[in-house]
């Protein structure tokens, strides 16, 4: 993988860097589905970054469904799932820089909550066991297009920073106040109905239909780390998704 460089003195964090350079490995096929990483010792070393920074980047990675890890084994280039889409708040913004939209994204909660009985089912948490709570207005153009809703364990007594959160990655987030981190996500889209909040929120009557898509994150084990949802205005968002294999998979 010799041949590219993180730039230390470039305002774009060494870990996203990092994640951009194996992210071109895979869809240029340089690297194939199912070829194994390097150990994060190994990235660290060659690409002269902290073992914490490798496992921020795969993080991102894996919550953008390009890498996936098996306890013991390493990590490895996931197979391209065909009939899935992954959404990622880098990736809104991108798209609506290409739609010539400026994107925002206005930081609506972060707190720590005791868990309500749905969040502590999908955390696998005792009913009340602590959580941070993350919700997050998307818009483009001054217009709100989704709403961002997430929920993470909560183990570390750090504070919560409005300014760390504003536009950093779900992924992120969690390494920033959990010392287990994502290493493999799985994403649900469902059609639905904004209800009251979320309506308020987006500046749609209630009942408004939306694009529903509920995003899990699971560490190395299999235990859920974190849960939440995207709620897209139906009349300002249509999905499409085109999806091309990776060239010299089976």
């Amino acid at each position: 993988m010799a041949g590219d460089k993180i730039d230390k003195n470039s305002f774009v964090p060494p870990y996203f860097q990092l994640a951009r350079i194996l992210e071109q490995k895979i869809l240029s096929g340089e690297l194939k589905a199912g070829d194994s990483l390097p150990s994060e010792t190994d990235l660290g070393k060659e690409y002269e970054i902290s073992r914490m920074t490798v496992r921020k980047c795969l993080s991102v990675l894996a919550e953008r469904g390009l890498v996936h890890a098996c306890q013991g084994r390493g990590t490895f280039v996931s197979r391209p799932a065909l009939d899935r889409a992954v959404f990622t708040l880098d990736e809104f913004h991108r798209e609506m820089q290409q739609r010539g939209l400026e994107p925002e994204a206005k930081l609506i909660a972060a707190r720590v909550l005791r868990a309500a009985p749905e969040v502590a089912a999908r955390l696998a948490l005792a009913e009340g066991g602590r959580v941070l709570h993350l919700c997050r207005l998307l818009l483009a153009g001054n217009v709100p297009i989704a709403l961002e809703r997430k929920y993470m364990r909560y183990n570390r007594g750090r504070p919560v920073l409005e300014n760390e959160l504003q536009y950093r990655a779900f992924s992120e987030v969690i390494a920033l106040h959990n010392e287990v981190l994502p290493v493999r996500s799985r994403m649900v889209l469902r059609a639905g109905t904004a209800a009251d909040g979320d309506a308020a929120l987006l500046q749609v009557p209630s009942g408004s239909p939306v694009l529903c898509v509920e995003q899990f994150l699971f560490a190395a084990d299999d235990s859920p780390v974190g849960w939440g949802f995207f709620v897209y205005r139906g009349d300002r968002y249509e999905l499409v998704s085109e999806v091309r294999p990776l060239t010299g998979g089976d």
